[in-house]
This record gives C-alpha cells, structure tokens and sequence, in this order.
C-alpha cells in the first residue's frame, strides 16, 4: 500500500526493462543524499522504479516508496543512535563508579556516549547493505496521470 502525496514524485518513463522503468523527475532538495536517484543535471534526476503493470516510453508515472519502508527507515536511522547515546551515557556512570574513575563532572560518561552513538552506526550500516537488494526497499510506479491533466515539463 502506498500513501500518495507522502512519498509521491510525479514523474515520465525514459525506458522500460522488464519490470523496472527509468522515471525522470525534478530534483528535489530534500532527497540529496537518499542514493535512490541518479542526478542527470542540476534540474532533474532518474529514477529506477519498480511496476507491477505495462507502463510505455513517454507515460507520465507517479512513483513512491511504501510508507513502511520510511517509517522504518526513520526508527532505524533516528532511534537507534540515540538509543546507543542514552545506554553509551550510562554505561559510562556504571564503569566510572565501578571502577572509581575520578573525572571532573560528566566527562568520563559523556565520552562513552559518544563512542556508544558512533558504533550505533555499524548496525545502521550492516542493515543497509543487507537491505540494498530487497525489493520491499525500493521505489514503485504507484499510479498513472492522464496526459491531458498532468503539466508537461
């Protein structure tokens, strides 16, 4: 299920392999750093997106990730490092008392929250490479627009 004007571009099939259709869409500033989307000029991007349907050369397309796949993505890159912050700070307390480590203030367990919040990103990583090839991952053509309502770029 996809929740169209959440996760929506509108977009024009380039071309069609199979089921995977290249979508050119306008750059969008808020998706800089995604990697779902090839940068083919300063205006305008290509996307490969899955379809479950024919779709043609020139069709006007309106693409989308699934809402779960953002809401899990948003958990696992948010959460999980300050999940790893708040255990990292204190377990630095528990090891600073257990061993009777004198620093000045909350020196000693800032820092192992810091190391804490930087190996959370190994996970994030892992999981990643593991989810790259999953098709749940990806971006879908979700719907058609008519070429007589839709704005021709």
């Amino acid at each position: 299920m996809f929740i169209k004007g959440i996760s929506g571009e509108e977009g024009e099939v380039v071309a069609v392999h199979g089921n995977k259709a290249a979508v050119k869409i306008k750059a969008n500033k808020s998706c800089k750093k995604c990697h779902l989307c090839k940068r083919i000029s300063s205006t305008e991007m290509i996307v490969d997106a899955f379809t479950e349907r024919p779709v043609s050369k020139g069709e006007r397309v309106v693409i989308a990730v699934r809402p779960g796949t953002i809401v899990k993505s948003a958990v696992i890159l948010y959460i999980l490092p300050l999940i790893g912050l708040i255990i990292g700070y204190y377990f630095g307390k528990f090891i600073s008392a257990f061993f009777h480590i004198r620093v000045k203030g909350e020196l000693f367990p800032a820092c192992i929250a810091l190391i804490f919040l930087f190996l959370s990103f190994i996970p994030i990583h892992i999981y990643d490479r593991k989810k790259q090839n999953d098709s749940r991952f990806r971006v879908f053509i979700t719907d058609n627009i008519p070429k007589n309502i839709s704005n021709p770029d």
